[in-house]
């Protein structure tokens, strides 16, 4: 019944959001629990698939094809733009099992991995969201174990305006803006492990502003030449419209626009 179950919440999901992409997840799926679950093994075993990488990853794309299909029926015989993230599947050996004309691909990956340039030179459409510097969640104390948190330090605001995807693309011979243009947006990450609602909020804003700048009109100039805008529009977001983010500087900062700088 596992795939009248996911037919089920694809309707629910469909009845309750609107839109022209649906994003089906496709992170972090774990062999090893796959190779411990007896229903699965009894499966492959029936299927003569092997317990290797490869036939695990033949296992995951039957399933993709057939999750795809019911969401197909669900959305009356229709797909929509579907996305989802990079994984196993997304790397070069297996990318051939994914539709560049049916997904667009979250990246979350560093900006120097090599599953980017990959990604765009076969024709995917790729959203951003890099964690080395669009994970808003970095940088805090570890959740499980000591320390600080896997993607530690920080993300900055400036780090995250100076997300430049063509930048990270050229840096690894893509040079073509054809290909550049498949970059077709990005979206900062809040995970939740570590944040609820009392403090999500300073988490998000007024990072995510950065980013919102940087991609909407693709600026040829820095974070310098942005903070007075960052620091205006944080301002009147709280005011305005009650979102109070982390503040950006004092006061006299705010009401003191050019002459605040060190």
């Amino acid at each position: 019944k596992l795939y009248d179950v996911v037919e089920d919440i694809y309707r629910d999901m469909l009845d309750s959001f609107t839109g022209s992409a649906f994003h089906i997840g496709g992170d972090e799926v774990n062999f090893n629990c796959w190779n411990t679950t007896k229903e699965i093994t009894d499966y492959m075993d029936q299927k003569n698939m092997p317990r290797t990488e490869h036939g695990f990853m033949e296992l995951w794309n039957e399933y993709q094809e057939k999750a795809l299909a019911r969401f197909k029926e669900a959305n009356g015989g229709k797909l929509k733009d579907m996305v989802l993230w990079t994984s196993h599947m997304t790397e070069p050996e297996f990318l051939h099992y994914l539709d560049p004309a049916v997904y667009t691909v979250q990246y979350w990956e560093s900006s120097t991995n090599k599953q980017l340039p990959n990604l765009v030179n076969k024709g995917f459409k790729v959203i951003m969201s890099n964690y080395d510097d669009l994970y808003l969640d970095c940088g805090f104390g570890a959740w499980v174990g000591e320390g600080n948190n896997w993607c530690s330090p920080y993300k900055g605001w400036q780090k995250i305006y100076m997300n430049d995807p063509k930048k990270y693309l050229k840096a690894q011979g893509v040079t073509d803006p054809a290909k550049h243009k498949l970059i077709v947006g990005g979206e900062t990450a809040m995970w939740t492990e570590q944040a609820g609602d009392r403090n999500a909020l300073t988490k998000i804003f007024p990072r995510s502003y950065a980013l919102a700048e940087r991609y909407w009109s693709d600026p040829q100039t820095g974070w310098f030449e942005a903070e007075p805008r960052l620091v205006y529009f944080n301002s009147v977001m709280e005011r305005q419209r009650g979102i109070y983010g982390n503040s950006l500087k004092p006061e006299w900062c705010v009401q003191s626009q050019g002459i605040c700088k060190l």
